[in-house]
């Protein structure tokens, strides 16, 4: 894992993250259907996960993020499968990931979804979950240590709707005083986080954290990024993550992102450097062909 130093001397000039690993998927070929998505891939064919993260590296991504978004014991219980499955699983993304930056300076990136990404309806774009600080808490360090214990770069905490569950995992990380990672929230068209608190409230809270080195947005309309940005720096000088979505909307009925347009991270990556973000990806509806022309742009 990076020391926050070795972090902070990386990102001192832009660089691009990828884009949406399940976009991507797709991309090739795969079909995703069942309550464990693209970790569904990863259990099947795990050739099929590194394919997609080497894509994005030959497309010039200095950064990959795993597909454990959605992995949990208690997501794999629910699916038939067992605990140890579940910690199988977060470890072999990493692993996954490390075949497919080999030979280059590319980072991986372990993703640490919501808990709302496990309970298939949605709710990583509502929070609410109705769950305790503690319950919360307890869900995200069991997934945690597994993760680290597989050596990740960083972490990439990701699509957080919730003030709760931010500080839920400012507790866990607590735990874990060598892990450095970002921390990215879900916001809504009026941009406070999807449970109703201000982005400026989510941040304050996740910037307390020494392990946290950069903080931001993700699964956003590029439309909303700017004003992200700009309640992000008035809290906090850290760096700034970015990975817009393609500026659709999320069917959770239909399981497909509808109206996206995933040219405008290019068109919006200029203001957004201005600003000072300066880890700028993709994320669902885009692939690698956007993130290769958004590696050219910056």
């Amino acid at each position: 894992m990076l020391t926050r130093e070795e972090f902070l001397a990386r990102v001192r000039v832009p660089l691009a993250i990828d884009g949406g690993m399940s976009t991507e998927l797709e991309q090739q070929g795969c079909r995703l259907e069942g309550s464990l998505w693209t970790a569904q891939a990863l259990l099947d064919d795990p050739g099929l996960i590194e394919s997609a993260h080497k894509a994005y590296v030959d497309a010039g991504a200095a950064v990959v993020i795993t597909a454990s978004y959605q992995i949990s014991r208690t997501g794999f219980v629910e699916a038939g499968l067992t605990a140890e499955d579940a910690d199988r699983a977060l470890r072999a993304s990493i692993e996954v990931a490390r075949k497919a930056v080999s030979g280059s300076e590319t980072l991986v990136a372990a993703s640490v979804g919501p808990y709302g990404a496990i309970l298939h309806d949605g709710s990583e774009y509502k929070g609410n979950y109705g769950k305790t600080l503690e319950e919360l808490r307890a869900f995200h360090a069991e997934r945690l240590a597994v993760l680290l214990s597989a050596n990740p770069d960083l972490l990439a905490i990701e699509t957080i709707p919730d003030a709760l569950e931010a500080e839920a995992l400012v507790a866990a990380l607590s735990e874990f005083p060598s892990a450095i990672a970002w921390m990215s929230f879900s916001i809504g068209p009026d941009g406070k986080l999807w449970a109703g608190q201000s982005l400026a409230e989510a941040t304050r809270i996740a910037a307390s954290s020494p392990a946290i080195a950069a903080i931001g947005v993700n699964c956003v309309d590029p439309a909303l990024v700017s004003a992200a940005i700009a309640e992000i720096r008035s809290v906090t000088d850290l760096p700034v993550v970015i990975y817009a979505n393609g500026g659709g909307t999320w069917n959770s009925e239909t399981g497909i992102w509808e109206n996206a347009a995933a040219d405008a991270l290019v068109a919006y990556s200029a203001e957004w450097i201005t600003q000072g973000a300066t880890l700028i990806g993709g994320c669902c509806g885009t692939h690698a062909g956007d993130i290769r022309q958004l590696a050219s742009a910056l």
